[in-house]
């Protein structure tokens, strides 16, 4: 029998998204597959949108999936948040089988960041289904119809491999989508920023199609196998960002492996996610310095302290100078720029 994958899809504000990526999962060929949407304190029409999209009919317009008509129907079941987690303690033997084109929808009654919001579904996952691997999947994606299949298959032949990521290209790179985002990670602590993807920006010409150990996953599509779970959520001291660094980094300490799968393939709209956020650069960079204390050493923080406001602070500020010269804006900036201070002064304070 197949191994039982718990999908938990994150929904904030982008029900459109949410759409393709679901209808996208319900082609894939993989069978024990249970997928659990959590919405994140939708302000917008999401969770009626998401329930008229079960009832079927929806049109999509999307320029990597092939739809003919409308959706067909999907059957779901809805929890608020307090709900899902007294159901999901009764239910801890776990479901067996999935019905077919079914999603478990849990609406928060507020907005608790990526990281957390990610948990509230993983704790539903492992308590309610008892998958043996759960895949974090960004709702900006859509996925290949083997993508699953190919990523348990790899994460089946290893005991120590604990978190698998696809091959991930922009869904519309000027027009292309075959121009790589993602092909694996690699963290170097004297470089500008000290994570990047691999293959970034390059067109896929079969360069990055051997399964490879990687240093870090991306979030954006991140199958792990439950027992990471279980031992350790995501940190949800990063509202959006580095909490995926840190959890590979995390693992890969415990002595498991993180590895990239180039056969399993994900179509991925760079940046939808945080242009919803707005511009928020100094909570970003207090995430990622933050990130940066907690797991490296005190002369690698310092590094990056330094290079923060030698290199980059002035290099954003002129960037702000040049594109956005409205009051509005540059007073959003500086006060980003005191949040940032207060963080590091305060050391322990959240980013």
């Amino acid at each position: 029998m197949e191994p039982k994958v718990a999908v938990v899809i994150l929904n904030w504000n982008g029900w459109r998204d949410t759409i393709e990526c679901l209808e996208s999962l319900f082609q894939v060929s993989y069978e024990s597959m249970f997928v659990i949407v959590v919405d994140n304190g939708s302000t917008d029409d999401s969770i009626r949108r998401l329930r008229e999209y079960c009832q079927g009919g929806t049109e999509i317009q999307s320029s990597i999936l092939r739809l003919e008509g409308g959706t067909q129907p999907v059957s779901m079941v809805e929890y608020a948040r307090e709900d899902a987690v007294r159901v999901s303690l009764k239910n801890s033997r776990g479901i067996d089988v999935p019905p077919k084109r079914m999603i478990t929808l849990i609406r928060n009654e507020q907005n608790y960041g990526f990281a957390e919001g990610c948990n509230i579904g993983m704790r539903y996952a492992l308590a309610a289904v008892d998958p043996e691997y759960i895949l974090l999947l960004n709702n900006d994606t859509v996925v290949d119809p083997l993508f699953l299949s190919e990523l348990v298959k790899v994460g089946e032949s290893d005991d120590r491999i604990g978190i698998v990521g696809p091959k991930i290209f922009f869904y519309d790179f000027n027009g292309r989508n075959d121009i790589i985002w993602y092909a694996g990670g690699r963290i170097t602590a004297w470089h500008e920023l000290l994570f990047r993807q691999v293959g970034n920006c390059e067109e896929d010409r079969g360069q990055y199609d051997s399964i490879t150990e990687t240093e870090w996953c991306t979030g954006a599509v991140f199958l792990l196998k439950s027992e990471l779970a279980k031992m350790s959520l995501l940190n949800p001291v990063y509202p959006f960002g580095s909490e995926d660094l840190e959890y590979s980094i995390k693992m890969r300490k415990s002595g498991y492996k993180v590895v990239y799968v180039p056969s399993a393939r994900v179509w991925h709209k760079v940046g939808v996610s945080r242009a919803k956020l707005g511009k928020r650069i100094g909570r970003d960079i207090a995430g990622y310095l933050h990130f940066v204390r907690q797991n490296f050493s005190h002369t690698v923080y310092a590094y990056h302290v330094l290079l923060f406001f030698s290199v980059v602070l002035p290099k954003w500020a002129f960037t702000y100078a040049i594109e956005h010269g409205d009051r509005k804006t540059w007073r959003g900036f500086l006060r980003d720029m005191e949040h940032l201070l207060e963080t590091m002064v305060g050391g322990s304070r959240k980013p």
